[in-house]
């Protein structure tokens, strides 16, 4: 793996786990309504899949585009694509 996929993922591990630990750190009802925001939005996105597969492929054909050293680039086409997805409402933890 080389130093700059080690670095991203690193960083996304990070993200991961503050995601987790903040998910943990809320008090359950809160964590209930988030799982169920999550699981609502996972179903419009599956109900709408061309739209969601060609959203998809966009963000997907712009990270191809970037060198392998744009990591930093690549991490925010990912950030930019889950936002783009899930929102950045109450509970969005990104």
């Amino acid at each position: 793996m080389a130093k700059t996929n080690k670095v991203a993922a690193i960083i996304l591990g990070a993200a991961a786990g503050v995601a987790l630990i903040k998910f943990l750190s809320m008090p359950k009802d809160e964590r209930d309504e988030f799982f169920a925001n999550i699981k609502n939005r996972t179903s419009e996105l599956l109900d709408n899949a061309e739209d969601t597969v060609e959203k998809v492929e966009h963000y997907m054909d712009e990270y191809k585009s970037k060198g392998e050293n744009e990591w930093i680039d690549k991490l925010y086409i990912l950030k930019k694509m889950f936002k783009n997805l899930y929102g950045s409402g109450k509970h969005y933890l990104l």
